[in-house]
């Protein structure tokens, strides 16, 4: 992906690149032009978003990630209150933003967590009660103990780095998808940017300890398997997969992920398949971790964002064909096709049989404004 032009501001290109990073299509990448709607398999039904959408709440602008905490027994969203219009060349730099904790019933906002920086990733520790969020725009992420709500911050480059990296006109890496093992509460997130990472931190004292290169450009997916001793990282550029050993933090392999724009990874660790949502070619592939051979193909929506696998189910967001798609996981064959009123965006659940909970949001203008509030919505097949 070429960089942004450089008669932007960095402040314009650095929310540009996040957007798109994040899944917002809608910009122009080169590869989020439009495709064919998928077509129905046979024997399935598209049903209304009525019939499947139990419950839907308002929530406030900008809302990306979001989980469940079985000990609060409520349900944390990510949301940056929109982005700023620019006219001091900010568009979201050092400004604030919340996470709300909702009724996981009624999806009510019973608490609002106010952040000095504005969220985007999530990743819950429920072993130390601790909600990780990873703040893209500012190079930083931020630990939040659920017990009472108090904060601990770790900026991972200094004022002077940013500096030079501006006058460099370098984007990244910047804070964009996260995952916590919590058997060694040890954070993982991949820093994308023109030269992306993977940053190893602490969770117990939110310290960086390892940050490894190599990855190339715009690193987006990751996904942890601690029993096998592998991370692996998609990257959007080169259209792959990459498998890291966790012990010795080395690249060791490299895989063709089969589609084109992948942004975010599934692990089915007993069946030893990695799933890849690639947004360019609408589609979802799966990998093989024994040896990165391509098993499977399925077509999911333009803009195939968001995945998870849930029980005996695997659920896909598709943003700009505006679906969630679901489907079988053994067979991968597509059992319901739901349609949403916005653009969904990431999932959560709270257990087998809840269904799935899924961020929602409105489109925005070309100076990536909107008026109108994201939404939260339950979706019960």
């Amino acid at each position: 992906m070429p960089g942004m032009p450089k008669t932007a501001s960095r402040s314009v290109r650095l929310l540009q690149g996040a957007l798109i990073a994040l899944g917002i299509v809608t910009l122009s990448a080169p590869w989020a032009v439009a495709g064919e709607q998928p077509t129905q398999q046979q024997g399935t039904t598209q049903q209304d978003a009525s019939e499947q959408i139990v419950t839907q709440k308002d929530i406030d602008q900008g809302l990306y990630e979001l989980v469940f905490s079985p000990s609060q027994q409520s349900i944390y969203v990510a949301a940056t209150g929109g982005f700023g219009e620019g006219e001091s060349d900010n568009y979201g730099e050092n400004e604030g933003g919340s996470i709300y904790r909702l009724n996981s019933q009624t999806l009510e906002v019973e608490e609002t967590i106010a952040l000095d920086q504005k969220p985007f990733g999530l990743a819950l520790n429920e072993k130390t009660h601790t909600l990780f969020v990873g703040h893209t725009l500012d190079k930083s992420v931020t630990a939040i103990n659920l017990e009472d709500n108090t904060t601990r911050h770790l900026a991972l480059a200094t004022e002077e780095e940013k500096a030079q990296a501006k006058e460099d006109d370098v984007f990244g890496p910047n804070p964009r998808q996260l995952s916590v093992d919590e058997q060694s509460n040890t954070l993982y997130m991949t820093g994308v940017g023109d030269k992306s990472v993977l940053w190893v931190i602490d969770g117990d004292n939110l310290a960086l300890t390892d940050t490894i290169e190599g990855f190339g450009t715009w690193a987006t997916g990751l996904a942890v398997d601690h029993d096998g001793r592998r991370i692996y990282v998609s990257t959007m550029k080169d259209n792959a997969v990459r498998a890291v050993d966790m012990d010795s933090h080395e690249i060791i392999a490299q895989w063709p992920t089969g589609g084109e724009g992948p942004l975010n990874l599934a692990l089915d660790v007993e069946r030893h398949q990695l799933y890849v949502t690639n947004a360019g070619s609408g589609n979802v592939t799966v990998l093989d971790t024994q040896n990165g051979k391509l098993k499977d193909t399925f077509e999911s929506g333009e803009g195939a964002l968001a995945l998870m696998l849930e029980g005996d189910r695997l659920y896909v967001t598709n943003r700009k064909a505006k679906t969630v798609t679901i489907y079988d996981r053994d067979s991968h064959k597509l059992l319901d096709t739901v349609q949403t009123p916005l653009m969904p965006n990431s999932l959560m659940a709270i257990s087998d049989t809840s269904g799935v909970y899924v961020s929602l949001k409105q489109p925005l203008d070309e100076n990536h404004q909107t008026d109108k509030p994201d939404s939260v919505i339950h979706i019960k097949p």
